[in-house]
């Protein structure tokens, strides 16, 4: 049976920070834009699907331009649209948007009057590493997400390992919970020319070759040992090659900042990008890097070392949650608190890069994910629970 109505909640896609829930989002919706376009064009009939956005956004909406996505606007702007879900206040969004199946991808469901829905849970890092959250998200998720998964008839969620702790923490029986990964778009992440490199570096001040660190800065991406170990790296490597970090501010973020500055003054070449760096810029950015360094705690997926491995980078992770899922055999796994270890690799990298190996092995990894594969399992669960 043919679902006929699928409304996605798009709050976090026209959000003004394009977070990693945003960019999720968007390569899901375009996997389900492609799917649509398939059958449409073999003639088939395709199931109607609704963004829902603020009345605010639409601009931002249109801008993404999708071919057969329609959208619903809702009497709110976003900031009190936000405040109203934030709080437990918004009213049941079906009365106004109509009978359907709704999926909500950001941890929390919305209200609804007579509708069925799907939630999409990223991670568990609120309950398992709330030292590394802000505290007054963690305890929002905390409370908000366990009453969410009692109502939704489908969890989705972004990798095999989150699959599992979900399933353990919420005690839930394993046919509601399904996997749909994050992937990279082989359009643009792929290994750019040194002349596009170049211009990049330029663009942004970046006068030196540099090892990558791309995440938000926040504690869970232990920023704060790769810091430290690029300032014990001994001379000879660390002249010639700089730290770069890219990413935007998170929380608890004092101390790091307090620490870069102070390496800083002491001479060591620790640098961020001289303005914010685009999306349409990170693949150059990605390419140009000696490796990719992501010494995370915990992640429900680990984008970055997959849009590394799209471009041909070398990558140097962490070996827990779901990394090893993300990178195989391609990348070097390491404990994230064995600070000696990873000032082994990054040294044994200078000194003889793996990029041919990247280059080769890379991209066939990234090809493991794909947003159309990903875009029909929402497609599928949405069939499953019209039901």
């Amino acid at each position: 049976m043919l679902v006929k109505t699928i409304f996605i909640d798009g709050l976090g896609l026209v959000d003004g920070h394009f977070s990693g829930v945003g960019q999720y989002i968007h390569g899901i919706l375009k996997g389900i834009d492609e799917l649509i376009d398939q059958e449409l064009y073999a003639g088939k009939e395709a199931p109607k699907v609704v963004v829902i956005v603020p009345y605010d956004s639409v601009p931002r909406f249109k801008h993404f331009g999708f071919k057969h996505l329609a959208y619903k606007k809702l009497p709110f702007s976003f900031r009190v649209m936000s405040s109203l879900w934030h709080r437990g206040k918004l009213p049941p969004i079906d009365l106004w948007c109509g009978r359907g199946v709704y999926v909500f991808p950001r941890f929390v469901s919305m209200p609804l009057a007579f509708s069925k829905s799907a939630v999409v849970i990223f991670d568990l890092s609120f309950e398992h590493h709330r030292q590394y959250s802000d505290e007054g998200n963690a305890k929002f998720l905390s409370r908000a997400v366990k009453k969410s998964v009692k109502k939704t008839k489908k969890v989705i969620t972004i990798s095999n390992n989150a699959r599992s702790e979900i399933l353990d923490f919420y005690k839930l029986s394993p046919k509601k919970v399904v996997v749909a990964t994050p992937a990279t778009d082989p359009r643009i992440f792929y290994r750019r020319s040194q002349r596009e490199i170049d211009s990049i570096k330029y663009k942004y001040g970046i006068k030196k070759d540099y090892i990558l660190a791309l995440s938000n800065l926040e504690p869970r991406k232990n920023l704060d040992s790769l810091v430290e170990v690029y300032c014990s790296l001994p001379k000879k490597y660390s002249k010639d090659t700089s730290l770069l970090l890219v990413g935007v501010s998170g929380w608890k973020t004092d101390q790091l900042f307090k620490k870069i500055i102070n390496k800083v003054q002491q001479g060591y070449d620790i640098i961020r990008p001289t303005s914010y760096v685009l999306d349409a810029d990170k693949a150059a950015i990605i390419s140009g890097a000696k490796m990719l360094v992501y010494p995370s705690h915990y992640e429900g997926f680990g984008m970055p070392p997959l849009e590394a491995l799209a471009c041909g980078t070398p990558v140097i992770c962490s070996n827990n949650s779901s990394l090893p899922e993300v990178v195989g055999e391609t990348a070097i796994l390491l404990n994230s608190k064995d600070r000696n270890a990873l000032k082994r690799a990054i040294i044994n990298e200078l000194d003889d890069s793996t990029v041919k190996k990247a280059i080769a092995n890379g991209p066939s990894q990234a090809r493991h994910f794909s947003w159309k594969a990903s875009a029909q399992v929402f497609l599928d669960v949405a069939k499953e629970i019209s039901k």
